[in-house]
């Protein structure tokens, strides 16, 4: 009987093993299409709810320049005229506070293009740079073939969405955010995220872990090389990814 150890050491070889045989299934394609449709749309997703998540946990109120007031030289130069339109508009303070989370939702939501175009980039960009790893490597696939283990690969991305979304929640939850300017609850608020770091890069670590053995065995189904040349392709590209999620 295998001890336990043993057993844990061979969990990766024969998690890759199922993962090569399920690329050889006639619906990888589909299913790569499908996961990267999944994490777009999570993405872009994710994206709103960390609006909704400064919204609920920055309760601070910060003062703006007022946006129903004109420039200051089109009320010098028109305020005074009682026929003017811009007289009315000219009576509003030039400053005025407004609710810091509701403005960092503001401006996170107008990020949502970043999902729906950054995941599909993010696909062809891994994909080429895969096939021309494993080509490299002596491999024998095509660049079809490397969208197909690349797609696969990105549904890990859900993975640290989801514990980044979590971590900022507990974070900024438990932060003291007391700037009065809007570049003060920045500072305040990049400063908190900046806390949890180490769980972010637990997440990272995680997704990546899930990524290698998903690439390890595409690479060993669709491009025909065997583990060890697999892994090193694989290993190269985890460890930059884990690089820039350290940065």
């Amino acid at each position: 009987m295998p001890s336990p150890l043993s057993a844990l050491a061979s969990l990766p070889g024969s998690l890759i093993d199922r993962v090569r045989d399920a690329f050889d299934s006639p619906r990888a394609g589909g299913v790569a299409v499908a996961l990267v449709v999944v994490v777009t749309i999570g993405t872009s997703v994710g994206i709103l709810a960390l609006g909704a998540v400064f919204d609920a946990t920055v309760d601070q109120q910060i003062t703006v320049d007022n946006p129903d007031r004109p420039l200051e030289s089109t009320c010098e130069a028109f305020g005074d005229d009682s026929d003017s339109v811009f007289a009315e508009e000219c009576d509003e303070p030039a400053r005025t506070e407004v609710d810091a989370g509701e403005e960092l939702r503001d401006a996170a939501t107008g990020l949502v293009h970043y999902g729906l175009f950054g995941v599909p980039l993010w696909w062809a960009l891994f994909a080429v740079a895969l096939h021309v790893g494993a080509r490299v490597a002596g491999g024998s696939g095509s660049v079809g073939d490397s969208f197909v283990i690349a797609g696969w690969a990105i549904g890990a991305e859900l993975l640290r969405l989801a514990a980044g979304l979590a971590a900022i929640w507990y974070t900024l939850s438990n932060a003291a955010i007391s700037g009065s300017t809007g570049e003060a609850v920045a500072s305040d608020v990049v400063a908190a995220i900046t806390g949890a770091t180490g769980p972010l890069l637990v997440a990272s670590a995680v997704a990546i872990a899930v990524q290698w053995v998903i690439v390890v065995g595409g690479l060993e189904a669709e491009y025909d090389l065997g583990r060890g040349a697999a892994a090193g392709v694989t290993t190269f590209f985890a460890v930059v990814a884990l690089l820039l999620a350290a940065i």
